[in-house]
């Protein structure tokens, strides 16, 4: 096949009987899948004939489309589909790298919204308009502004990752605009009174995790993943080494993660009411029966909602519990640095603009030490050691 580009001025004719269009051809030099350059025909409606009535006028519209490829500058792009480049080039290059739960984030949003919508399409037929489409579509179907938002990060990494291996001359999906925001459902205020309530609800082990996530500002994945040996009830330390997701261990978010967390006489109290004297080292704080890690979605589903609802509390979530902890050591005095270790942040930006929030004034006032909106009321009801709830699996 001979190579050498040439001027095309392409051909046109009409096509259809009741509502005629204007269709181009040309010829166009594209990246096929093994990297070889490749010549194909290209056809594309350039509008109907009621809207271009002259064939000057479908040539003029013609030219300027094919300016590009006439172009000195341009650059032949891939036929690869959407899912063979994801499939052979993008995640063999990229899922290495990644953690499980990173993984398992990008296949969902892959698998259950992008193939559906763009895995048979050839990277360079995507088009701004069709990503704008299909996020609004999106948003139609009753997703979220976050979950459409997400999808939208996703789509546009992948087709950068094809922009960077020149396969596509431009991304898209940047080109587009997330929809209106809608109403956000808002969160539960942060005040003792209702955390107090709240643990006070609560059966084990979510009363205990609930606390220890509060007093702490371990993520839930890090207290899951807490072992015996990480414990040092006689100094009154916690190191935080590994996390745990949908019972896979690794590492923890970021290097800043791996921390060591002084404990409080209740923190300690807790820990030792849950040991069993024959606890071997390598066991986990918290587990199931077999030994296996907790599910923290059977925990949120089967007993911390229930009591959240019960007491009014919306949006409350495990990750609520840990911005309640920033909150509360923001509220009695705590140096925003201290505040940014103790949570494991890279940045104190984080720790300031997302995870602490105002306390109510009269409960401001009433914040002494964070340990001791809990003390009084918790002593009173003893744990019992190895006490565990056996639906939790």
């Amino acid at each position: 096949m001979n190579r050498n580009r040439r001027f095309q001025e392409g051909s046109l004719f009409k096509r259809g009987t009741r509502k005629k269009v204007w269709v181009a051809r040309w010829w166009e030099d594209v990246i096929g899948p093994n990297n070889v350059l490749e010549r194909i025909r290209r056809s594309e409606v350039l509008g109907a004939v009621s809207d271009i009535p002259t064939r000057r006028e479908a040539k003029q519209v013609l030219s300027a489309r094919l300016r590009l490829v006439n172009g000195g500058d341009y650059r032949p792009q891939a036929v690869w589909t959407l899912r063979s480049f994801v499939e052979d080039r993008w995640k063999p290059e990229v899922f290495p790298a990644l953690k499980f739960s990173s993984k398992k984030f990008y296949g969902n949003m892959i698998d259950a919204h992008l193939y559906p919508a763009f895995g048979e399409t050839q990277l360079r037929l995507v088009t701004r308009d069709a990503v704008q489409g299909f996020l609004m579509a999106k948003t139609r179907d009753g997703l979220s502004w976050k979950t459409v938002k997400h999808i939208r990060t996703v789509f546009g990494t992948i087709i950068e990752a094809a922009v960077m291996q020149e396969l596509l001359t431009y991304n898209p999906v940047r080109k587009t605009r997330l929809p209106r925001r809608g109403p956000v459902e808002e969160k539960a205020p942060i005040a003792p009174e209702s955390l107090l309530a709240l643990i006070e609800r609560l059966a084990e082990p979510s009363r205990s995790i609930t606390s220890l996530l509060v007093m702490t500002g371990l993520r839930i994945g890090e207290l899951l993943a807490l072992r015996w040996q990480d414990v040092d009830l006689q100094d009154g330390f916690l190191s935080v080494r590994q996390t745990v997701y949908e019972g896979h261990f690794d590492e923890p978010k970021s290097r800043r993660s791996k921390r060591r967390i002084p404990l409080g006489p209740i923190c300690v109290e807790i820990l030792a009411s849950l040991k069993h004297t024959e606890a071997v080292p390598s066991a986990l704080v918290f587990s199931a029966r077999n030994g296996s890690p907790l599910c923290r979605r059977n925990l949120l589903n089967r007993q911390l909602k229930p009591a959240c609802k019960a007491l009014g509390l919306t949006g409350a979530n495990w990750h609520w519990l840990r911005h309640a902890h920033a909150t509360l050591l923001d509220a009695v005095g705590t140096p925003l640095g201290t505040v940014q270790a103790l949570l494991g942040h890279s940045s104190s930006e984080i720790t300031r603009e997302t995870y602490i929030h105002s306390v109510p004034a009269d409960a401001r006032r009433a914040v002494g030490d964070v340990e001791k909106l809990f003390g009084p009321k918790w002593t009173q009801v003893p744990i019992q050691p190895g006490t565990c709830n056996p639906l939790i699996n």
